[in-house]
């Protein structure tokens, strides 16, 4: 809406459910400085309760006729849906179907791959070599999880971002995910209440979880002009289009258009220049070697010290 984006009000912030979002934001960073991990479901459920009420500002039930029928499905408090149409209909493999799956999977990989990265990075499990351990099958079972969701017609079964939030909160292996599934079951019972949880409630707690981590922003290579712009734009571009594949797609295709005229003028005899940060790279990797070499002389000498010691 323009109370929400600001279009035509003079830049003034005037929805409430705007404010009500920011104040539960503010309560969840509150909690979280304090290294509690129930900051994320209070604030959460602070926000959520509030949105319940009725004829106020910020309820998610308003007056309306589509307020109407949510709030009577919220009352419901526990459904069971029929399974009439748990199976998708399938209209043959033509070529926009053809064209569609390309799309998907494509998106979907890159959607994947940046989310697995970021969140084994936030976990400290990032290999030196780019990879994690195991990482061939957190792929599989997400192209596996995908492939069965297609049959009932479901939206990718992929990993979220959103678990970024359950990593903060102490996550560290598989078995968080077990249990999340369960809750996911037990959930389905009671869809009136979940899905009656507003998008306002949940916004804080991504914009504190992109911002935690924001941290391993500190491992690119800023001073090199390539890698500081393919990762502003992959940061960028991210959150302004909505798509974890569009960035990346951003920052590849600027990388490689780089890398592409650095091998093009290379082939001519004009190399890059070593950068400032590069070359005290260097030098700092050949004075930790030197460190290294006398470490290993001294421990030399010590041992053979000992040996005369025991001899005499």
């Amino acid at each position: 809406s323009d109370a929400y984006t600001c279009d035509v009000n003079g830049g003034i912030m005037r929805s409430p459910t705007t404010w009500l979002g920011l104040g539960g934001l503010i309560i969840t960073a509150a909690i979280l400085s304090y290294r509690k991990k129930s900051a994320f479901i209070v604030g959460i459920a602070f926000v959520t309760i509030i949105s319940w009420f009725r004829n106020t500002a910020v309820t998610y039930f308003p007056d309306t006729s589509e307020g109407d029928a949510k709030f009577a499905y919220f009352s419901q408090v526990v459904s069971v849906e029929p399974l009439n149409l748990i199976f998708a209909k399938y209209s043959g493999l033509g070529p926009e179907v053809i064209e569609a799956l390309f799309t998907f999977l494509f998106v979907d990989f890159l959607d994947t791959s940046g989310t697995l990265f970021a969140l084994v990075t936030q976990l400290g499990y990032m290999e030196e070599n780019g990879d994690f351990p195991k990482s061939r099958w957190a792929f599989t079972a997400d192209a596996i999880s995908t492939s069965f969701g297609s049959l009932f017609g479901l939206s990718p079964v992929t990993s979220y971002i959103e678990s970024a939030a359950g990593v903060e909160a102490g996550a560290k292996t598989g078995l968080t995910a077990i249990i999340v599934g369960l809750y996911f079951f037990i959930s389905i019972f009671f869809a009136p209440i979940i899905a009656s949880i507003p998008a306002w409630a949940t916004g804080g707690t991504l914009i504190i979880v992109g911002a935690l981590m924001c941290q391993n922003l500190v491992n690119v290579k800023w001073w090199d002009p390539a890698h500081a712009i393919s990762a502003f734009l992959t940061v960028m571009i991210m959150p302004l289009t909505y798509s974890i594949a569009n960035g990346l797609i951003a920052g590849m295709m600027v990388w490689f258009a780089l890398q592409s005229i650095f091998f093009v003028l290379s082939s001519f005899g004009l190399s890059r220049p070593k950068l400032a940060q590069e070359e005290s790279n260097v030098g700092q990797d050949e004075m930790e070697n030197m460190a290294k070499e006398v470490d290993a002389i001294e421990v030399q000498a010590k041992s053979v010290k000992s040996e005369g010691v025991e001899n005499a």
